[in-house]
């Protein structure tokens, strides 16, 4: 690769991105504007809404006692005694006797939400009486928990009320001549051991991972559409692709600009979320009047030693997304069809960020090597302080995550080395003609298309099957197990082979090895069985298995009546289904269009992820291992039954 002419690649294309109006206004415009505009109006709204005083309905006021006083003395408003700030005092009360319609429960309850009231406290007709017999009354409030000033409403009440409360208790103290440590023998002292400038660091260690992860996507999701389907569109692609720069050398190009817009969207972004929130910070006081200092502290931004660590996990992440975003533009014959092909990634990255801001999520090695969640983790231990964690997982999060890019960059430039992806023509797609072509025109082997269908199809059945035996309590039975392996994983792959394809013979690889083949694949699983345990200690002590799943796995495994049901539902039943599906109808389909070592990786990750789905997370690095071994006995013997052989050794020496 000569990076001359990657770099005048570069060049070019950065010069088309600059001259697109909508991309400068994606990347320069959009992010200066839109959180400073977003912070004012949550302040006007803010300011607006605490001003704007709520109306609380006490109805049988005649019924309090004078003394502690629970309202003011023109009953328009609580004593000013029991309020802890502006927002409580900007409650406006409005009495009513305890008699008529305002006594009917349906009356208030209607009142409330037709807006008449946002609450109503009903003051129980005995309760100066029970007070002075030493007796408790509840106070019923009512408000509407839907409406957000109702449900305001009721908090400020609830606080007036506990503080008047304790005054009561306060009174019949000193009536009695009790000291004040009578009713709380011991109190809470609470001591926040948070340095003072952290304490709102929290919010933006969820905040930050979030933003930088959905603008680097962003950023390089517009970038990429327009470098690669949108230059289809203008017809200027044939004139680059003659040009003397090699296919690996104009994607590396293209590839550069769309990190670089995507590095700066994110900076952009998060530079002025940073600058908005230290304005909102100054005007803390101008929100409320409760704490303003607390407040303050809580929505300051964290300084620049995050800010660095922004920037140093933004590289890898854009990287990833650009490389992504590059292979999927790539497929696409137009911006609008390179939009579509966008939106599923939206959807896979959102619950992988997601899961970020769940409670009790850290950072592990297991979510070290997850695309996306990995960074955020750590970019969240990062802000937090959490040191320790975070240079334990430093590498096993960066490195997963370039390789996830490169293998992305790769397929990107598979694809602009294909004429069929670069300029193929409209098509117009029509059921009935599909169909027909589908089973009128069939192939010896089915294609990668069909292939990747044949596993979606495999787990969706898996999934409603696990959900019918939990509901049936079968979860972990023997019973459960044989449905799955024959009518999920071998059922599918069987019935699209007969449909599909001419040959099922040559797509399931249902022919005679040789004999060496057989014997090499009898002596290597008794070669790699030390090492496939010690690989699974390894897996256990890293990733231990829960209580739960060790005893549902201990109730399975003592169900079995003897080796022989042992190794024909744990061994062979798994060898034959397992193999059929995945090294027959799955490899065979991957291998259109695709290199024998890429279709053996995929076929063995899309085995590792079944076991995963079917069993434990546990087997995935030995599943996908194992996947790739048999993928490789398959290609070299162009029959099922060596792996087939491998299989129930590997799992039978397990059973035993």
């Amino acid at each position: 690769m000569r990076w001359s002419n990657v770099f005048v690649i570069f060049q070019r294309e950065v010069r088309d991105l600059i001259r697109d109006r909508r991309t400068l206004f994606m990347i320069f415009v959009l992010p200066i504007l839109l959180y400073p505009l977003l912070g004012i109006g949550i302040i006007q709204l803010q300011v607006a809404f605490e001003h704007k005083p709520k109306t609380v309905v006490v109805v049988g006021p005649e019924h309090l006692p004078s003394d502690p006083p629970l309202l003011n003395a023109h009953r328009s408003g609580f004593d000013a005694s029991l309020l802890e700030s502006l927002e409580t005092g900007r409650l406006l009360v409005s009495v009513e006797p305890a008699r008529g319609a305002w006594l009917d429960p349906e009356i208030r309850g209607r009142a409330i939400q037709e807006h008449a009231a946002d609450a109503v406290v009903t003051i129980p007709s005995d309760l100066r009486e029970r007070l002075d017999r030493i007796e408790s009354e509840p106070i019923p409030i009512a408000y509407d928990s839907i409406n957000e000033r109702s449900a305001i409403t009721y908090v400020r009440l609830k606080d007036v009320i506990a503080n008047w409360k304790k005054r009561v208790v306060a009174s019949r103290l000193t009536r009695d001549k009790l000291p004040p440590s009578y009713t709380e023998p011991i109190q809470i002292k609470q001591v926040d051991v948070a340095p003072k400038g952290r304490r709102g660091v929290n919010i933006w260690a969820r905040l930050f991972p979030f933003l930088l992860v959905m603008m680097s996507l962003t950023g390089a999701l517009y970038p990429a559409v327009d470098l690669c389907a949108g230059e289809k569109e203008r017809g200027t692609m044939e004139t680059l692709l003659i040009s003397p720069a090699s296919r690996a050398e104009i994607v590396m190009g293209k590839f550069l600009t769309i990190v670089l817009a995507s590095m700066m969207t994110a900076l952009l972004n998060l530079l002025s979320m940073g600058l908005t929130g230290v304005q909102l910070a100054h005007q803390a006081g101008a929100m409320t009047a409760s704490h303003p200092e607390w407040l303050a502290e809580t929505i300051a931004p964290p300084g620049l030693l995050a800010a660095f660590w922004m920037v140093l996990l933004l590289v890898p992440l854009s990287v990833f997304f650009s490389a992504i975003c590059l292979a999927l533009a790539m497929l696409a014959r137009s911006m609008k069809e390179g939009q579509y092909y966008m939106t599923p990634l939206y959807l896979v990255c959102l619950p992988l960020i997601f899961l970020t801001l769940a409670p009790g999520i850290e950072l592990n090695l297991f979510y070290s090597l997850v695309p996306v969640t990995g960074v955020s983790l750590l970019l969240r231990a990062l802000i937090l302080g959490e040191y320790a964690v975070a240079w334990r997982f430093f590498l096993p999060v960066l490195v997963p995550t370039l390789i996830y890019g490169a293998i992305a960059l790769r397929w990107a430039i598979d694809q602009i080395e294909r004429e069929d992806v670069l300029f193929r023509e409209a098509e117009r797609f029509d059921f009935r003609i599909w169909v027909r072509h589908l089973l009128r025109d069939k192939e010896p082997t089915p294609n990668g298309g069909e292939a990747l269908f044949c596993f979606a199809l495999m787990i969706t059945l898996e999934w409603f099957l696990m959900q019918s035996l939990a509901t049936s309590g079968r979860a972990s039975s023997l019973t459960g197990l044989a449905a799955g392996q024959v009518g999920v994983i071998l059922a599918p792959p069987l019935a699209m082979a007969l449909l599909l394809t001419s040959d099922p013979r040559r797509t399931l690889r249902l022919s005679w090895p040789r004999g060496r083949d057989l014997a090499l694949a009898v002596a290597l699983p008794l070669a790699l069985n030390p090492l496939v345990r010690e690989l699974g200690a390894i897996v256990d002590r890293l990733f231990p298995m829960s209580v739960a799943l060790r005893e549902a796995f201990g109730r399975m495994m003592g169900s079995i009546p003897n080796i022989y049901v042992g190794l024909l539902l744990l061994a062979l039943v798994p060898a034959v289904c397992e193999e059929l599906a995945f090294r027959g109808f799955i490899l065979s389909g991957l291998l259109h269009g695709h290199r024998r070592r890429t279709a053996i990786v995929m076929s063995a990750l899309l085995f590792g992820f079944l076991h995963v789905l079917i069993s434990l997370f546990q087997q995935l690095f030995n599943a996908t291992l194992l996947g790739i071994i048999l993928g490789m006995l398959a290609i070299r013997s162009g029959s099922i039954l060596p792996g087939i052989v491998f299989h129930f050794l590997n799992n039978g020496l397990a059973v035993a």
